[in-house]
This record gives C-alpha cells, sequence and structure tokens, in this order.
C-alpha cells in the first residue's frame, strides 16, 4: 500500500498572511515555519518604509506555489506543505509569505521549507512595490539559471 499523498495548499491572500494550524498528518514528527515580514528600513531619498503592496498574476502564481510545494514535497518524502503569499498592502512587523512544511524528521522538514521560500521568491510572478514616506520603488525579480536556485 502506498503511502497517502501529502496535503498541499497554496494560496494568494489579501493583505497580510498567517500562520495555521495544519491538518497534522499522521507520521509527521516535525514541523518547519518560513514567515517573511516586513521590516523598517530607511532609503536614502525617500526617507522610512511605510508598507509594501504585492501584485499577483493569480492564476499562474497560484499554479507556481502548488507546482513548488508539490514538486518539493516529493523530493523530500514530506506529509504536508502550505505556501501562502500576500497581495496588496503588508504593513511594518506583518507576514507576507508563510511557508509551512510537515515531515516525519527535522532534517526533512527544514530543507524543504528552505527550497520552498528559495523557489517562491524566484519563480513566482509576484512583485513588490516598495512604499515611502516620500515615494515609491519596484523592487525588480532576479532572474537566475537552470540549476541555480
Amino acid at each position: 500500500m502506498s503511502p497517502p499523498a501529502p496535503l498541499i495548499t497554496a494560496s494568494l491572500v489579501q493583505g497580510p498572511v498567517a500562520i495555521e494550524t495544519l491538518s497534522w498528518p499522521e507520521g509527521a514528527g516535525a514541523e518547519c515555519v518560513f514567515v517573511g515580514r516586513t521590516r523598517a528600513e530607511t532609503h536614502p531619498e525617500f526617507g522610512r518604509l511605510v508598507r509594501l503592496r504585492y501584485e499577483a498574476y493569480e492564476p499562474m502564481a497560484q499554479r507556481v506555489l502548488r507546482t513548488i510545494a508539490e514538486e518539493e514535497a516529493a523530493r523530500s518524502g514530506c506529509l504536508a506543505v502550505r505556501a501562502a503569499h500576500a497581495q496588496g498592502d503588508v504593513g511594518l512587523g506583518e507576514a507576507s509569505v508563510v511557508i509551512q512544511v510537515a515531515a516525519a524528521h527535522r532534517g526533512e522538514a527544514f530543507d524543504a521549507c528552505r527550497r520552498v521560500i528559495d523557489r517562491v521568491k524566484v519563480e513566482a510572478p509576484v512583485w513588490k512595490r516598495e512604499v515611502w514616506e516620500r515615494g515609491e520603488t519596484f523592487v525588480e525579480g532576479r532572474l537566475v539559471t537552470k540549476g541555480e536556485a
């Protein structure tokens, strides 16, 4: 009998995202959580950061988040992977991305969690605008070559 398929959740959320209680899979002994939050920064020309504003190409972003979660679950033998990314405004201290991974052991959970967030940052069609006291800047995505991520 083959093991059950991993629980995969991938979503775009309006505004800040939050950690959720996973439907705990049987056999999971470890959960690793990454939360990416807006940090206070100061731009030399535009002053203090007020908030971040995220835009996404929704149909593709949903597909990419799900594909990343499925591939990393299969690669690491994870029992659950959740990837949630914010759209719209995210204030200082609020979360723009949450990755949760459940696995049998901590090593797999840590490794998969890191790979998921690293891939989301590079592959997901989500764009970030920084809103400062006296202006806005757009954060360009980074192109990578195959195998680099």
